[in-house]
């Protein structure tokens, strides 16, 4: 009892506070957001860091998003951000959840007529920046194009005793959010396992960092 309460209030800090600082901010947007609306003409795998999701929050709010999270404590946390924000959430096992991981997902994809998908990269549990085969993979085996997602944040706090360096950014700020060109997931980079295409994807990223 104790317990949910102490989520549910600090879900609604969270809310607030990251509404907040976009409100104070000055936000820009560069790209292909409009890929992510309703009437965006295709469905696209939204790629981000784990440690960008909480700046990403209000930036998504009105695409047509379902979010790709886990069946456990940090999953429900997520889950109400998500909430709050009009996104979807779609929960997933863990991989230790019994066999043929991927192709349950790809069959909640499908099942569920889902439009545009968000994963972090390399989440839940890292390395950091480290972009798990699961991310990549998903897109190939439903047949859409990754979009990879960065964000500047000139003033923010980095919690570098977690793995991914959870941001939390500050308000009056400089803010902006890179909706970088969709990418195409290939038979030959499943041969090689996506090495190319991960690699292509961090140097996007990395040319997107604020300085």
């Amino acid at each position: 009892m104790i317990r949910n309460l102490f989520e549910k209030l600090s879900v609604k800090v969270m809310e607030k506070y990251i509404e907040f600082v976009y409100k104070t901010s000055k936000v820009s947007y560069n790209g292909f957001k409009n890929i992510l609306t309703e009437d965006g003409g295709e469905k696209v795998v939204a790629l981000f860091w784990h440690g960008d999701s909480y700046c990403l929050y209000p930036a998504l709010k009105g695409s047509k998003l379902y979010v790709i999270t886990t069946k456990d404590r940090r999953g429900d946390y997520i889950s109400d951000l998500c909430n709050y924000f009009g996104y979807k959430t779609l929960r997933v096992p863990d991989q230790s959840d019994g066999g043929n991981y991927l192709f349950k997902i790809g069959d909640i994809i499908n099942d569920k007529d889902v439009s545009n998908i968000a994963i972090s990269m390399d989440g839940p549990l890292g390395p950091y920046h480290e972009i798990k085969d699961f991310a990549i993979a998903a897109a190939y085996l439903v047949k859409r194009r990754v979009m990879p997602i960065s964000i500047s944040v000139q003033r923010k706090i980095e919690l570098t005793k977690r793995w991914d360096d959870f941001k939390i950014p500050l308000p009056f700020n400089k803010i902006i959010i890179h909706f970088n060109y969709p990418m195409e997931i290939t038979r030959d980079d499943k041969k090689e396992k996506f090495a190319t295409k991960k690699k292509d994807i961090k140097t996007i990223m990395k040319k997107t960092d604020l300085k």
